[in-house]
């Protein structure tokens, strides 16, 4: 089903073929990395939780008139950060804070960050990043401070707040927004945060950029001289794993990819519920079912990063299978059940909905 998914994207927008088999392959490792630790019995998850010295943050839109004292920078200059770049997150929900420990503990001398302030919405994640990373994360109600402190601004809240946030605050033109809402619309950021189009991006990315496993999506492509690219690639551990995409009509194609993650999830689970109904224990089905997916995606992964393989990778890994044989049997048994048309069925929901046509349903 890995290479119908990639052919059903191809068909939505006008990709380029190697970026469409990277990014698909590449999207399919973040998923099996992020459940992989939460289905192997001897994986140990942390989880952080302290006491923060700030006040409970009572809406989105809270500003204030704080005097801006950071140091000016927009992401198409270069300014001397000999101690790392302070950035910050107005709301502070699970990507917010996946990208804020990606970026803490990456080691990249070029892209050392100094200090991160956050919106202490919500409580439990901002005071877990305090926690882990000490005074270099400032957790505070009041988002006018963050865009004051700060060179770089993600923005991560609901989108319904989205246009009331940022209307609220004084953004330099010297700052540099990245929107992480999933329906953000550039043209919509410029007007409501009144800053340069130059300084001015949306980006779309999963929880895996916490452990540098990620593929973030950039809109638009970052100027030569930006450094912006080259700090995102960080949250994947290459330097290719930050896809600039070239309009939005290219990133909301990408972001359908994204969207599986569920229906992938699903699959994953109904085929460990199926061993488990055959007699393996639930924790030997959890186990090798993280593996064997992990397997099959990083073997995909390797392929499409060959130049020689990199357009037609996945449609080899199909060819490969024995004809005759069960994996081969299997896949033309869904084919003919339909289910791979109707993951497309699906992906073309999620377009619609993102594209503002439709809610989904289908």
């Amino acid at each position: 089903f890995v290479d119908t998914l990639q052919h059903r994207i191809l068909t939505m927008a006008t990709l380029k073929s190697k970026h469409s088999s990277f990014l698909l392959v590449f999207l399919l490792i973040t998923l099996f990395q992020s459940v992989y630790p939460l289905l192997t019995p001897t994986t140990t998850v942390t989880a952080a939780s302290t006491k923060s010295s700030s006040s409970t943050i009572i809406s989105p839109v809270t500003s204030s008139s704080s005097t801006t004292t950071s140091l000016p920078m927009s992401a198409s200059t270069s300014t001397d950060h000999s101690e790392g770049r302070t950035i910050g997150f107005i709301g502070c929900g699970t990507i917010a804070v996946a990208i804020a420990t990606g970026l803490l503990t990456q080691t990249d001398p070029n892209h050392m960050i100094h200090q991160v302030y956050v919106t202490k919405r919500s409580q439990a994640k901002s005071t877990a990043l305090r926690k882990r990373f000490g005074d270099r994360i400032v957790v505070t109600e009041d988002n006018q401070e963050i865009v004051d402190q700060s060179d770089l601004i993600f923005l991560c809240v609901l989108p319904q707040f989205e246009e009331s946030v940022l209307k609220a605050l004084n953004i330099g033109h010297e700052k540099t927004l990245i929107s992480l809402v999933s329906t953000s619309k550039l043209s919509t950021l410029i007007q409501n945060s009144n800053l340069p189009p130059s300084n001015v991006y949306k980006m779309i990315c999963l929880p895996a950029v916490a452990d540098h496993e990620g593929t973030p999506l950039l809109l638009p492509p970052a100027p030569p001289n930006s450094y912006l690219p080259s700090l995102l690639a960080t949250l994947g551990g290459s330097k290719d794993s930050c896809i600039q995409c070239e309009n939005e009509d290219i990133m909301e194609a990408m972001m359908v990819s994204t969207c599986m993650m569920g229906p992938i999830y699903g699959l994953m689970r109904a085929n460990r519920d199926f061993l488990i109904e055959h007699g393996v224990s639930p924790k030997d089905a959890n186990n090798v079912i993280g593996r064997q997916y992990w397997g099959m995606t990083k073997d995909a992964l390797v392929k499409s990063q060959c130049e020689e393989n990199a357009i037609d990778s996945l449609d080899q890994l199909i060819e490969e299978q024995t004809p005759g044989g069960l994996n081969e049997q299997a896949l033309r048994n869904l084919e003919g059940a339909g289910v791979l048309d109707s993951y497309r069925d699906v992906m073309e929901a999620v377009l619609g909905r993102i594209h503002g046509k439709t809610d989904g349903s289908m």
